[in-house]
């Protein structure tokens, strides 16, 4: 389950712009500040069911921006090519402080996006 928080946390950092405030706030508080349903129900004044049903359509709305978009799989998949990469050019010895600097770099770049 903390796999799928941690996906769910991801995609509304990159996606969060396509949910109303009030729920990309109680998408937050949820998968972020890790607070219960019955919390955030307090918080808003709605019932747990109203929460629930409130975060499922913003999840649905987050996958099918990734489904539409597929910017984590792509950053995922430069991710991993560019450890492969690393790994290429340390095998051939080829991975100096200067490249490995720069592909350091590189991974920060697409993290930080």
């Amino acid at each position: 389950m903390k796999n799928k928080n941690l996906g769910v946390s991801t995609l509304l950092q990159m996606y969060g712009g396509v949910l109303t405030d009030k729920q990309r706030a109680m998408m937050n508080a949820y998968y972020d500040l890790d607070c219960s349903l019955a919390e955030i129900a307090d918080e808003y004044d709605i019932s747990r069911q109203a929460v629930r049903d409130n975060i499922k359509r913003a999840e649905t709305a987050l996958f099918e921006s990734e489904e539409k978009f597929g910017i984590l799989k792509t950053k995922e998949r430069l991710a991993e090519k560019i450890e492969n990469l690393k790994k290429l050019l340390s095998e051939k010895g080829f991975l100096d402080d200067e490249i490995r600097l720069a592909l350091e770099e590189t991974e920060s770049e697409l993290e930080g996006q």
